[in-house]
């Protein structure tokens, strides 16, 4: 049975980056990000859509062995009109998905739920879109599964973003904030073995075609911009710049946790010497980072009937 339609208010933990056409995000994901207490890398936006509250019409859970990285070919993964599929997904990556959760300090939750591995085959209701997707995942995990839950919001040790002695080196963005629906996604080309960007290209993130890893921002607050910086580190960060407003830069680097230790010299500076350098920002470190939790307080490892 379907729910009345309600405002609804908001771990595929980034664990480094992968190829670039798997990471690339276009502005209409930027401006989606739900807004959060955290202030350790959540964005907020008032363009954020509306939420609403629906759950599946039909959904089938079954028990699945643990991926082994062909499971595209059981057919589409993810949202398709009036349909969701997701094949042999940890307990743990539903309730990621579920809350829109972005890494792995964002929660807390039974360890057995990491390699506890489920099918789902669900039809939508009619005018649910992939925006309702996660409350529909939520309802299913506490329909099927008993998921108990709160959130906390704790301080933990991490970053904290500011500007350098030698001021920000990019800059605001001109005219207003462009239509999600309009930017085109993050075209590029290589020129002299540097990565150049279309005028009109949107908000991206990623590694290759050269050596190291890249951001980057069109019409992209600060608030935003440690969101990105949260996932590349593992770490909370949280923005302390000032700054408000969107910006337009690019960042290359190479990732912190990636970097050659032998005599050959790095292709790109590291992250932190790359803000430095490149963007006139700096990373503090910090032990009071604000970070919102999901607390999983209890689970059933199996679901009810189908």
């Amino acid at each position: 049975m379907r729910r009345q339609v309600r405002k609804h208010a908001s771990r595929g933990a980034g664990v480094g980056f992968a190829c670039l056409a798997l990471l690339m995000t276009t502005a209409s994901y930027l401006s989606g990000q739900e807004k959060s207490a955290a202030q350790a890398g959540n964005a907020s936006d008032s363009s954020q859509p509306v939420q609403r509250d629906y759950s599946f019409e039909v959904a089938s859970v079954r028990p699945a062995a643990p991926p082994t990285g062909q499971e595209y070919k059981a057919g589409p993964q993810g949202y398709s009109p009036g349909r969701f599929r997701e094949t042999n997904r940890s307990l743990e990556s539903w309730v990621f998905q579920a809350f829109k959760l972005k890494q792995g300090f964002e929660i807390e939750n039974p360890r057995w739920m990491e390699s506890t591995y489920f099918t789902i085959n669900a039809t939508l209701p009619e005018g649910a879109t992939k925006a309702d997707v996660p409350i529909m995942l939520r309802h299913m995990l506490e329909d099927r599964f008993g998921l108990k839950y709160h959130h906390e919001t704790k301080q933990m040790a991490g970053y904290e973003l500011v500007v350098a002695k030698s001021g920000p080196k990019f800059a605001k963005s001109a005219g207003p904030a462009p239509d999600p629906s309009k930017v085109k996604g993050p075209g590029f080309e290589m020129k002299n073995g540097v990565m150049q960007f279309s005028k009109d290209a949107g908000n991206a993130s990623g590694c290759g075609p050269l050596p190291g890893c890249y951001f980057h921002g069109h019409y992209r607050t600060m608030k935003a911009l440690v969101t990105d910086l949260a996932r590349a580190l593992q770490m909370p960060v949280m923005d302390a710049t000032g700054l408000e407003g969107g910006y337009d830069y690019n960042l290359i680097y190479t990732p912190e946790n990636g970097a050659f230790r032998g005599d050959e010299p790095l292709a790109q500076p590291l992250l932190r010497d790359a803000l430095r350098e490149q963007l006139g920002l700096e990373l503090r470190s910090a032990k009071d980072v604000p970070v919102n939790v999901v607390i999983i307080d209890s689970a059933n490892k199996k679901p009810t009937d189908n």
